[in-house]
């Protein structure tokens, strides 16, 4: 048993505390919560890990239990919230748990040159699913075979590690070679998997440069400035970030081990990223599948705009509990981790402040947090946002620009 917390402005849960065993009654105690909403969730689900050479399954271990969410939906997106206060103990919190028709994934994996791979660990996660979910498991034999069982319909995304000796600790200032890997997305859709063929590689290799509009800028202190390859999407949350890569005194980077798709991040003091682009192409915002030997400019600006002002109609709401959320009016940048989209607090007074913002028209909005969570009610992200469009506040913002633009917090609730 655990909880998922859903900090303000995300779609996705984020798993919290250390959790808890049900008792031989099935009963169960989560403690240590801070105040706020969460989904409770009974992971109920079977071993995945067997031996490669076990014997087949029987009809009756095929049906098993699987991780459910209060009050007994098999869907995170239809969980009911259980609201906590300080202090509370609350108790009656009951859930029938799920079961379902469960399939195994069986095969082989090599290396880049054919030879199996001994010893490898196998994780599956599934595709969008919750921040600190508990993946699947299994281990390939000396022959690189490996097998992995009780695993629902869906789809995820499968991970392998060969064994690794003497591996060299990261260390911030000393980008580390990246060792052979692989992860690759699987379908389960009513029929188990077997024979499933795995190759490692060392992934893909890109180079680029690191440009300053401004100006080399002032480091501080040892640490370097570096390249990131990070997830934009949810769905890419099982894709294996690798190593970020040092930038060189001239600018230029090599990021190596990438495997699956990317967007490129990087920063330096008081300095803001204003574009990425990929052989001429614009892919500031979008996840991109890099093909060897393609080459990056990132541009940092310091040359960014501030918007601040006061919200006002506060007195009902906690203020912890409430921010503004700033987001662009194109539609193609309404996710919550574009690099158009902010969001921030505001102090006791109602005052806020954003700033790192390139010129262009926003919308901005005060938001109790009923507001701020995405996914209540099973919005999607260009839902959430189109509904945000319609009673937030349009602001131009210029080059290098000061605005002030004072706000009343919206409603719990979206107006129909």
């Amino acid at each position: 048993m655990y909880t998922l917390a859903f900090p303000p402005g995300t779609s996705r849960g984020q798993r919290t505390g250390g959790g808890a065993t049900t008792d031989d009654l099935g009963q169960f105690r989560l403690w240590g919560l801070n105040a706020g909403e969460y989904v409770i969730v009974a992971d109920a689900r079977m071993n995945s890990y067997v031996p490669p050479n076990a014997p087949p399954e029987t009809e009756e271990e095929r049906v098993g239990y699987i991780t459910t969410y209060y009050p007994g939906t098999l869907d995170e997106s239809t969980a009911q919230r259980v609201r906590v206060k300080l202090g509370e103990e609350m108790q009656g919190i009951d859930i029938r748990v799920g079961q379902a028709r469960l399939y195994h994934i069986s095969g082989s994996v090599v290396d880049s040159k054919g030879r199996p791979v001994a010893g490898g660990n196998a994780q599956m996660t599934r595709q969008g699913s919750t921040f600190g979910s508990m993946p699947f498991f299994a281990m390939s034999d000396p022959k690189g075979q490996f097998q992995m069982r009780n695993v629902p319909p869906g789809d995820y995304r499968l991970v392998f590690r060969p064994q690794q000796q003497n591996v060299v600790p990261f260390s911030p200032d000393r980008q580390r070679e990246p060792v052979e890997m692989a992860s690759v997305p699987i379908s389960v859709a009513g029929a188990d998997i077997d024979n499933l063929l795995i190759m490692t590689s060392l992934g893909v290799t890109i180079t680029g440069q690191v440009v300053f509009e401004q100006g080399p800028a002032a480091t501080s202190g040892p640490m370097p400035i570096r390249v990131m390859a990070v997830a934009l999407s949810p769905n890419d949350s099982g894709v294996m970030s690798p190593d970020p890569a040092i930038v060189a005194a001239d600018g230029t980077f090599t990021l190596k081990g990438l495997m699956g798709e990317y967007g490129l991040r990087t920063g330096a003091p008081n300095q803001f990223l204003k574009s990425v682009t990929v052989n001429g192409e614009d892919v500031t915002d979008l996840p991109r599948e890099f093909k060897a030997g393609e080459r990056a400019t990132i541009t940092l600006t310091s040359r960014v705009s501030t918007i601040e002002g006061t919200v006002t109609d506060t007195r009902d709401v906690q203020l912890a509990e409430s921010g503004v959320l700033l987001f662009s009016e194109d539609k193609a940048a309404w996710r919550i981790n574009s690099i158009w989209t902010k969001r921030t607090g505001f102090d006791a007074k109602g005052h806020f402040r954003i700033t790192g913002l390139m010129p262009g028209r926003y919308y901005i909005a005060a938001l109790p947090r009923q507001r701020l969570d995405i996914s209540r009610g099973g919005d999607t992200e260009s839902g959430f946002f189109e509904q945000l469009a319609k009673e937030a506040t349009l602001v131009t913002v210029g080059v290098d620009d000061q605005r002030t633009v004072d706000l009343r917090l919206l409603d719990a609730y979206a107006r129909q």
